[in-house]
């Protein structure tokens, strides 16, 4: 009887040893998953800080020397390029870190929460200044263009699908953060 008791007691402390491995490996993997979401997120707000600081020299370019714009107007694209590029560094920063993932779910659930929440703040500042930046662009180029009919209609078709497709980069990242702090409390729930 007793051995039969040792050997139940030996299965059970392997089972258990094989549960405790199982678990180990399940989150490695969701950690590892979270850390993917994040390096998605961030190399987006890569691509575009650098779509926005080579928009600076290209502006410069295509604005004053090519379609005759004002210095000021190529001098207020450079600061609101040189904005993004800020909020971009600025809102990534946390999730760039190497012990992003590693450490406390609480902290990284917090980290992911704030940067949802910067980033869904950024809308609501960035839409009026670019239409008030369109705006100001389309003046300036009302005074190259002398065929009105034809550049106004392209001139805000333009302006409204840079808009769209700022929203819609806008609205897959709050999805891709908002599956990164589900992530994460799929995590809090296994353990």
């Amino acid at each position: 009887m007793d051995f039969n008791i040792d050997e139940m007691r030996q299965q059970m402390a392997i089972l258990q040893n094989k549960l405790d491995n199982q678990t180990i490996v399940n989150d490695r993997v969701l950690r590892r998953a979270v850390k993917r979401g994040a390096s998605v997120i961030n190399q987006r707000y890569l691509i575009i800080g650098i779509v926005a600081l080579l928009m600076i020299p290209y502006g410069y370019w295509a604005f004053v020397m090519l379609a005759k714009m004002s210095t000021a107007f190529w001098v207020a694209s450079c600061v609101m390029m040189l904005a993004v590029v800020g909020f971009m560094i600025y809102n990534s920063r946390e999730m760039r870190r190497s012990d992003f993932a590693t450490g406390s779910l609480l902290d990284t659930k917090r980290k992911v929460a704030a940067a949802k929440k910067n980033d869904a703040m950024w809308p609501v500042f960035s839409i009026p200044v670019v239409l008030a930046w369109a705006g100001w662009g389309g003046k300036e180029l009302s005074r190259t263009f002398t065929e009105m009919e034809f550049f106004v209609p392209c001139y805000i078709v333009v302006v409204v699908l840079g808009v769209v497709v700022g929203l819609c980069i806008h609205f897959r990242t709050q999805r891709q953060y908002r599956a990164l702090i589900e992530q994460i409390e799929d995590m809090e729930d296994t353990e």
